[in-house]
């Protein structure tokens, strides 16, 4: 991770442990396509590593058995793992330091190959993944500019770059346009929308500071985190109606990752006190209805010191939560639809993202 706030923050923690979102349903409405992973039953854990550290990795949980192999690449992945994706048989995971995009074949879970990702002789930073009708998109971070990278999922291949905002983050897809957040390195408070067919820029949206995560309902809306300054402003969760470009403010705190599975957007919030330990926050928002539900994520007073990573089993409902110092391999708890711990297993540093099949 390259974000200077990010930075300061994770080595303030480590100093730390070392001292001590109505919508609208329209028949031409086409969501992006879901990936389907046949095969073993398990999930994937991308665990970020230390930033510097060159130790990030992909654990693999099987659900038979019970075991967790604890880098499926053998501590050959490189420095920052950002994001993954699964499409069609394979998996792309985001390197973010170390300038490419790793891709594994899901059945063997062997590396097929690296995406090296450039422009203009620099290299560019991957940070998070969409992908629509057949192309995987990434964003990416230099010093002077942002980028969303098209990439063929057939060769293997960069085929394309269009300019968005300074560091940006999340993206999702809808309807033959891309919706880009553009953190600024924590100044940043716009959402880029481009033309996939074109595939340039044409608009932007004034959304929250420092703009996160971005993910897309069924319905044509987006749903997008704002993490704010990490101190009087605490970020937020904000839904943007695609048709019309509003943007409404959702009163729950989810100013970190979230994932949706079917009508349901599982979240996690961070705030801090005085003395800089951290509260953690866990909820269910509907987002057909456009309420919060009364679904417990943990309800029987298991403690996150600081979630990094949430993910839901979309056939179990289970909910994935890691934990996190920043430095010491991390605990994956897992929860069930009852809020209740049924598992934990270890995997990296950092875990931040979930890939289920």
């Amino acid at each position: 991770m390259i974000k200077k706030i990010d930075l300061l923050r994770g080595f303030f923690y480590c100093s730390l442990l070392v001292l001590g979102f109505t919508a609208c349903e329209e028949d031409d409405f086409i969501p992006a396509p879901e990936p389907v992973i046949p095969g073993s039953h398990g999930v994937f854990v991308l665990s970020e590593g230390s930033w510097g550290g060159n130790n990030a990795g992909v654990s693999y949980h099987n659900f038979e058995t019970g075991n967790t192999t604890a880098d499926i690449l053998g501590g050959k992945l490189g420095d920052t793992g950002q994001d993954m994706i699964a499409y069609g048989s394979k998996l792309y995971i985001s390197v973010n330091q170390s300038g490419y995009i790793k891709v594994v074949d899901l059945y063997s879970q062997a590396p097929i190959d690296s995406i090296g990702l450039n422009k203009d002789g620099k290299t560019l930073q991957p940070r998070y993944f969409t992908s629509y009708e057949g192309k995987i998109y990434v964003t990416t971070q230099s010093a002077t500019e942002g980028n969303v990278v098209r990439i063929d999922t057939t060769n293997l291949r960069a085929e394309a770059i269009a300019q968005v905002g300074l560091f940006p983050e999340g993206i999702a897809a809808v309807n033959g346009k891309l919706y880009v957040a553009n953190g600024g390195q924590g100044a940043g408070n716009t959402l880029s929308i481009v033309d996939i067919a074109q595939f340039k820029q044409e608009n932007t949206i004034a959304v929250g500071l420092n703009p996160y995560i971005v993910r897309a309902d069924k319905y044509g809306d987006l749903y997008l985190s704002y993490q704010g300054n990490f101190s009087d402003n605490i970020g937020g969760l904000q839904r943007i109606d695609t048709k019309t470009n509003t943007v409404t403010n959702i009163t729950i705190p989810a100013n970190r990752n979230f994932t949706i599975v079917d009508d349901l957007l599982y979240y996690f919030g961070i705030t801090y006190n005085p003395d800089y330990s951290a509260n953690c926050s866990f909820g269910v928002y509907n987002v057909k209805t456009e309420t919060p539900t009364s679904d417990p994520v943990i309800s029987d007073g298991t403690k996150i010191s600081i979630a990094y990573g949430i993910g839901v089993n979309p056939l179990t409902k289970d909910v994935y939560i890691s934990d996190t110092d920043y430095v010491s391999p991390g605990i994956i708890s897992v929860f069930g639809p009852d809020g209740k711990k049924k598992e934990t297993f270890r995997v990296g540093v950092s875990a931040n993202n979930f890939v289920f099949n």
